[in-house]
């Protein structure tokens, strides 16, 4: 399915990264992939040409096949580490938890990113200091470009290594460079000082985004030039938690190069559902996540979520 401009619909910039994840019972399980594989997988699941930029640590480069078999090409810029995260669940639904930097790979730079046409460009980090500092400035240039905000707010602790959020230190003009951003609710807090998503939505599109996508653990919303739109998600476990706001933001950048938000957004929704099923990055045939489509969003099928003006 070929829908973007350029060679390949998606390019993802990120680590790979070595997830050690911990549930509420304290099971602990190691998952190879990181927001980069998770983006990767959505994309290609939907049929989407990709291609990834990633960091891996000299010696790992095995790891790299954490990214699915369809992914056209993959570029590793070498690095001294490679990227790892512990987290611990507090809860049985997955949504509180606590992230400790293991290590951390060397940032990736505009000059190991190819300059080709491309659909989006997708930089779907995970620490602060993923990127070079000029990074969106420069790629901003070639096209346009979807931030996941996570990569630009959270911090390792030098101390403890904990991953806390901090407040943007990034310049006036960095939002303005952005066609598709994505924050969720503590990120988009703590970017505006705002509690409520809507207005977080609203507070950045004021800064220059074009189209802001704020997560929730029941549901996604969009605000762009036609107002707000939101779609719920609807998986049946919670197996696959991890890596549920890179696989989102893929699915709907991707989706974009072809359709109206209302539809991307609705395509986004059910992939990450059906995601959040199974851990580690999707990987499946389009028509499964059609079938998903059918099975669980019957009612908004016929209907594709109208957007509301506010």
């Amino acid at each position: 399915m070929m829908s973007g401009t350029g060679a390949y619909d998606s390019q993802i910039i990120g680590h790979v990264c070595v997830d050690v994840n911990v549930d509420v019972t304290g099971a602990e399980s190691r998952v190879i992939g990181g927001a980069a594989a998770c983006a990767a997988g959505a994309a290609v699941s939907l049929g989407h040409r990709v291609e990834v930029v990633t960091a891996v640590g000299e010696g790992d480069e095995d790891l790299l096949s954490c990214f699915p078999p369809a992914v056209e090409r993959i570029i590793a810029v070498p690095s001294r580490r490679t990227t790892s995260i512990r987290n611990v669940y507090r809860t049985q639904d997955r949504e509180r938890r606590v992230s400790h930097g293991l290590e951390q790979g060397d940032p990736i730079g505009p000059e190991d990113v190819p300059d080709e046409p491309v659909g989006v460009r997708h930089l779907a980090g995970l620490i602060v200091g993923d990127y070079a500092p000029d990074m969106v400035d420069s790629l901003s240039g070639r096209g346009d470009t979807a931030v996941d905000m996570q990569a630009f707010l959270r911090v390792r602790s030098q101390r403890t290594g904990e991953l806390d959020l901090r407040g943007s230190t990034v310049g006036e003009d960095f939002f303005g460079r952005i066609r598709y951003l994505k924050v969720d609710a503590a990120e988009g807090e703590a970017l505006t000082g705002l509690s409520d998503r809507r207005d977080m939505a609203r507070a950045l599109r004021d800064r220059g985004a074009r189209e802001v996508m704020v997560s929730g653990p029941a549901e996604m919303l969009v605000l762009d030039d036609s107002g707000f739109h939101s779609c719920p998600l609807r998986p049946r476990t919670m197996v696959g938690r991890t890596g549920r706001g890179d696989t989102v933001f893929s699915a709907y950048i991707t989706e974009r190069l072809a359709h109206g938000v209302p539809q991307a957004l609705l395509m986004a929704c059910a992939t990450v559902s059906l995601k959040m099923e199974r851990p580690g990055p999707l990987v499946c045939e389009r028509r499964e996540i059609e079938d998903y489509l059918r099975l669980l969003y019957s009612d908004l099928i016929d209907d594709p979520l109208e957007g509301d003006r506010d």
